[in-house]
């Protein structure tokens, strides 16, 4: 074997294993006993150079193989592309073979999130239970359209994934950005337009509090049967938490402005409600330039401080990984066919399982607040927690809360946003009026698990701790009385506080149920 760097960086030891001749800048001591193949790189190739562009990329961009962030391919893979040159087949990148693509995706990223593929089944039940048994069986139609929504979340989520390491930075970070939360921007704007504005917010708020209480709690005890103590690096903890105050702070003070100003008797009836409104709309864009503020940080001005971090972290199960540090993925046709796949099958579900949502509270003794709270945070991101659950029994407890505080940021500083703003353009009235109860519960999830993390070390009884947050908040929500709210952004006043779509929605629903 010839020397893997031909032409090394100045001061760069070439006797020292190849992943730091490639990225010189990075410290071996993260990533002590991982164990990467040498091989001869293609003639005429300047391997820094290419590390340069994309350090963490396959160097022969072949298309067949990937490692996550140490940038090494096969030999086999790069003897596979001489072979396709040779015998002149187009390159990987354009290929399309169903059979394959389904192999790969059955994988996931995770093995949790591969088991929800054997829910795949229930999609077509479900879409079929919507024209045949929708006006007798609510219940049954809404639990298959609920469940089906995981596997195309799943799929949607991994397709997406694979697109973004074969597209230029810019694109691959908004598409990596909205990936993680078009699940539950879609629920959250089929909600919207159907007039469900109510639900709306508590799925939202609900969304924050199980990425904070459950699955968090869940990677804490998940990590906890294997090992007494993980720890946790201490860049990902501090950065999230500072963006979580920011988070709470955006979605409470507009609720307890309104508070305010309703106890006032000098204000003429109404005039909170549309002050509120007003109020919501601009702290909405406030949101919004902290989130764009919050992915600039990580993607941008500190991104080699956060790239060190991950690689530690995914170097700290390189034993287990090892066997499947080289895997295929999807070309860029397949990725993007099965992106759309993925997000019709996640649209329709999400439609048919709204619909049921008014007969289900109604019929069932079900209340909104549990509906919005509990039941539909479960599938807006259950491929991310499947993923995170993953991570932590294997070590990467780093990762694992990386996912979780990273997702509650997006909803909070994303997502909330984008659906107000999306609800002023569309004339309709949605606003950031939470109940106390709910802010409330929402600073108590982001001050305990704030507490439980200073530390930057997890066991498993902080996780039953979280737990037990959790289930306090549910056994609540499930208790609390349905009301009818006035004023601007209430599922029932919608008729008339918003006309146009959610005017006509909500009639319609009512004349039809």
């Amino acid at each position: 074997m010839s020397n893997p760097n031909p032409n090394p960086t100045p001061g760069a030891d070439t006797n020292s294993n190849p992943i730091d001749a490639i990225i010189p800048e990075r410290s071996w001591p993260a990533r002590e006993g991982l164990t990467v193949s040498t091989y001869e790189y293609p003639p005429n190739q300047d391997v820094p150079a290419l590390a340069s562009n994309n350090p963490y990329h396959n160097p022969f961009n072949t298309g067949e193989e990937t490692i996550t962030y140490y940038g090494h391919a096969s030999k086999e893979a790069y003897e596979e592309h001489q072979q396709r040159v040779i015998e002149g087949l187009p390159p990987p990148t354009f290929r399309f073979n169903p059979v394959k693509a389904a192999v790969i995706t059955y994988r996931s990223r995770s093995k949790l999130s591969s088991y929800s593929n054997f829910l795949w089944p229930i999609v077509p039940v479900a879409m079929a239970l919507q024209f045949t048994v929708a006006q007798t069986h609510p219940r049954l139609v809404f639990a298959f359209n609920f469940l089906g929504i995981i596997p195309a979340g799943n799929l949607l989520s991994f397709a997406a994934g694979e697109l973004e390491h074969k597209l230029p930075k810019p694109i691959a970070a908004t598409l990596e950005i909205l990936s993680g939360g078009i699940v539950e921007i879609i629920i959250s704007l089929i909600l919207l337009f159907r007039g469900h504005f109510s639900v709306v917010r508590e799925a939202l708020l609900g969304s924050m509090l199980a990425n904070l209480l459950l699955i968090t709690g869940a990677c804490f005890l998940a990590g906890g049967i294997r090992h007494n103590e993980q720890e946790v690096a201490e860049y990902v903890t501090e950065i999230s938490n500072a963006a979580l105050l920011v988070s709470v702070a955006g979605i409470a003070l507009p609720s307890v402005f309104f508070q305010t100003l309703s106890a006032r008797t000098d204000l003429v009836e109404g005039k909170a409600d549309s002050r509120l409104l007003h109020v919501s709309r601009i702290v909405s864009f406030w949101l919004l330039a902290s989130f764009i503020a919050y992915t600039i940080f990580q993607l941008k001005t500190h991104s080699s401080n956060f790239h060190y971090v991950m690689e530690h972290a995914e170097s700290q199960n390189h034993d287990k990984h090892r066997k499947h540090q080289y895997r295929k993925k999807l070309s860029v046709l397949e990725a993007i066919f099965l992106s759309i796949v993925g997000l019709v099958f996640v649209t329709f579900c999400a439609y048919y399982m709204v619909e049921q949502i008014p007969i289900i509270i109604k019929s069932h003794n079900i209340t909104e607040l549990f509906m919005g709270l509990i039941l539909v945070p479960f599938i807006e991101k259950a491929s991310e927690h499947l993923t995170a659950l993953n991570q932590a029994y294997n070590n990467q407890q780093t990762l694992a809360i990386a996912h979780c505080l990273g997702g509650t940021v997006q909803t909070a500083l994303l997502v909330t946003p984008l659906v107000v703003i999306i609800g002023w353009c569309a004339n309709l009235n949605m606003d950031l009026r939470f109940e106390f109860f709910l802010v409330f519960a929402l600073l108590l999830a982001v001050l305990v698990v704030g507490n439980f993390l200073r530390d930057n070390k997890t066991h498993w009884l902080e996780g039953m701790f979280l737990l037990m947050v959790w289930l306090v908040i549910a056994t609540a929500a499930y208790n609390y009385p349905d009301h009818i709210p006035h004023g601007h952004g209430s599922a029932k006043s919608g008729a008339v506080a918003a006309p146009g779509i959610v005017g006509q929605s909500a009639l319609a629903g009512a004349v039809h149920h």
